[in-house]
C-alpha cells in the first residue's frame, strides 16, 4: 500500500521571484492511494491500481480547480511499463483564456469547464541502446475535445553519445463559432562526448503552434574539476519565409576555488 497527502497554502501577496510557486492566493489539497501486487511471474514485476485527487480553492474557499485520476499500471521485469488511466478535471477561469494559444478562441473569465480524458502510456526498457516512450490520449478539452500523441525515441551509441527525437501532436476540436486547431511539435537532439572533458549538444525544435524553428548548440570544456567553459549559440526562425527572428552567442566560464 502507498498513501500520500499534501496541503499547500500560498498567500495572495507572496512574491515567488525564483519561480518555484507559479500561482498565489490559493489553498491546495492533494491525496493519493495505490496498491501493488507482486506475482510469481517471469515477466511482471508488479501491477496494481492507483487513485489520486486534488482540489484548489481561492482565499475565500471558492473552488477554482479540481480533479481525480484512476489508473492501472504494469511494471515488467525488463524495466518496461504499461499504464492505462482516466482523468477528470474541473477548471474555473480566473482570466480570459485561449485554450489554443493561437487562433483567438477566447473563453471568458468566470466560466467553468469539466471534462475527462483517457490515456494509454508505454515505456520501453531504458537500459537498452534503443528505447522509447509513447502516450496516446483522447477526451475533452475545455469546451471542445482533444486527441494527442506524445512520444520520445532514444538511441545511445556508446561511449560517444546519444540521439533522441521528441514528438507531440494535438488535434483540438471546438464547437462553432470557435476554430479547430492542429499542432505539431518535433525536436531532435544530439549529445556527443568527445572525451572525458569535452562535450557537445545540438538541439533543433519546430513548433507549429507559435510558428517557430529554434536551434540551440552548446560546447562544454571541463578544463579542471567543477570548472567549465561553455559556448552556446541559439537562434529562432520564421518557417515561411525562412527569416531570422533573433540569434545569440553566449560564453560562460566557471572556476571552482578549492
Amino acid at each position: 500500500w502507498r498513501v500520500e497527502g499534501n496541503y499547500d497554502l500560498v498567500g495572495e501577496n507572496y512574491q515567488a521571484e525564483a519561480g518555484f510557486v507559479r500561482r498565489t492566493g490559493l489553498h491546495r489539497a492533494e491525496a493519493g492511494l495505490s496498491y501493488r501486487f507482486y506475482p510469481p511471474s517471469e515477466r511482471i514485476a508488479n501491477h496494481g491500481p492507483s487513485l489520486s485527487t486534488f482540489h484548489i480553492f481561492d482565499p475565500d474557499f471558492e473552488k477554482t480547480d479540481a480533479g481525480w485520476e484512476a489508473s492501472y499500471q504494469f511494471s515488467f521485469l525488463d524495466r518496461s511499463g504499461l499504464r492505462v488511466s482516466y482523468e477528470q478535471l474541473y477548471i474555473r477561469l480566473l482570466d480570459p483564456f485561449d485554450p489554443t494559444n493561437s487562433v483567438g478562441n477566447i473563453l471568458e473569465t468566470g466560466t467553468a469547464y469539466n471534462w475527462g480524458t483517457a490515456f494509454l502510456n508505454y515505456e520501453s526498457n531504458a537500459r537498452k541502446l534503443f528505447n522509447y516512450e509513447a502516450t496516446l490520449g483522447y477526451g475533452g478539452f475545455y469546451n471542445g475535445t482533444r486527441l494527442f500523441l506524445e512520444s520520445q525515441v532514444n538511441f545511445r551509441f556508446q561511449p560517444y553519445g546519444s540521439i533522441s527525437v521528441n514528438l507531440t501532436y494535438n488535434d483540438l476540436q471546438f464547437p462553432t463559432p470557435f476554430q479547430d486547431a492542429n499542432f505539431f511539435l518535433v525536436g531532435p537532439k544530439l549529445d556527443l562526448t568527445l572525451s572525458t572533458s569535452v562535450f557537445f549538444t545540438a538541439f533543433i525544435q519546430y513548433n507549429e503552434q507559435i510558428d517557430n524553428i529554434n536551434t540551440n548548440i552548446r560546447f562544454q570544456w571541463r578544463y579542471q574539476p567543477v570548472s567549465d567553459l561553455f559556448i552556446v549559440y541559439s537562434d529562432n526562425y520564421f518557417p515561411s519565409p525562412f527569416n531570422v527572428r533573433n540569434r545569440a552567442l553566449v560564453a560562460k566560464v566557471s572556476y571552482w576555488f578549492n
